[in-house]
């Protein structure tokens, strides 16, 4: 199975502009992509590991997103915005208001595990998280059935 492959299962519909793999989950499957902002994808990275997905979104809907905005300040979360806006032209996650606002733990971890802005709010959320992939064995298990992941 190719990457395009892949990402189409991951994500449950063909991905809709060109994009690049920008980090790969511990089975080598896709799982962050970087494409160009478009109407259809309007972020530039994206997290299309399902079980990763879903295991940053349980940690949001525990309060993650304050918390994590809690444990790193509004100075840094500002940086990081400020470095997001620099290279995409656009803050992280959209065109949040300054003041050290995190939205999104997602696109956070996505810009870290790329490699492309390494942040203090995306460890967080790994550490948090302990192990990010829960069972690397199940990967090939998440392309075949991504509703099992979650």
């Amino acid at each position: 199975m190719n990457d395009r492959e892949a990402v189409a299962l991951q994500l449950g519909r063909e991905p809709t502009t060109p994009f690049r793999v920008a980090a790969r989950c511990p089975a080598g499957l896709p799982s962050v992509i970087e494409n160009e902002r478009s109407l259809a994808m309007p972020t530039s990275l994206w997290i299309t590991c399902p079980a990763l997905r879903a295991a940053i979104s349980r940690v949001e809907a525990l309060g993650g997103v304050r918390a994590a905005q809690d444990a790193v300040g509004a100075k840094t979360v500002d940086e990081i915005h400020a470095s997001h806006l620099s290279r995409y032209g656009t803050r992280v996650a959209g065109v949040g208001e300054p003041g050290g606002r995190v939205k999104c733990l997602h696109a956070f971890t996505a810009l870290h595990l790329a490699g492309i802005i390494p942040n203090p709010i995306a460890e967080w959320t790994l550490a948090w998280l302990k192990e990010p992939y829960a069972d690397p064995a199940r990967c090939p298990e998440c392309i075949e059935r991504p509703e099992q992941a979650e």
